[in-house]
């Protein structure tokens, strides 16, 4: 029995390595967004306990100060932290657009092998339960005729 062949195999192979590459292009976008996101609260940790020394017993107003300065400076870093992650994430949702694009253009592929595949394999049955019939029927014949 002859192995089956897909036509298309070179079209396919070139597709699953555009869907690879999309998928580390969507993998590197929601390592960012993962990343802002974990800066993001790191700074809100930072806010609660900056908020919880500022008003702790035995500060001066220097100390004051200095709690005030740094709880606005990390109130603007949240700021831009949160435009870094909008922006993060519209690029890892086009990204993922994208990928989903090329793993149906995969998929499309690839299920039509699998089809061109299974009716390969049936008529491949079919000739060979044809062929032993027709040996079976042939033997059946000879015997009948008194040859063996």
């Amino acid at each position: 029995m002859r192995r089956f062949a897909f036509g298309l195999e070179r079209v396919l192979e070139v597709r699953a390595y555009k869907e690879r590459l999309a998928e580390a292009v969507l993998a590197e976008k929601s390592g960012v967004c993962a990343a802002l996101q974990m800066k993001l609260e790191d700074n809100a940790r930072a806010t609660l306990v900056a908020g919880r020394e500022r008003c702790r017993p035995g500060g001066n107003a220097a100390d004051y100060r200095a709690g005030e300065l740094y709880a606005v400076r990390l109130s603007q870093d949240r700021d831009r932290l949160m435009k870094a992650l909008a922006l993060a994430e519209a690029e890892r949702e086009s990204a993922r657009l994208v990928f989903v694009e090329v793993s149906m253009s995969r998929q499309v592929v690839t299920k039509l092998r699998d089809r061109e595949e299974a009716a390969y394999y049936k008529l491949i049955s079919r000739e060979e339960i044809k062929m032993m019939d027709e040996l079976a029927s042939g033997a059946r014949e000879r015997l009948k005729a008194g040859r063996p």
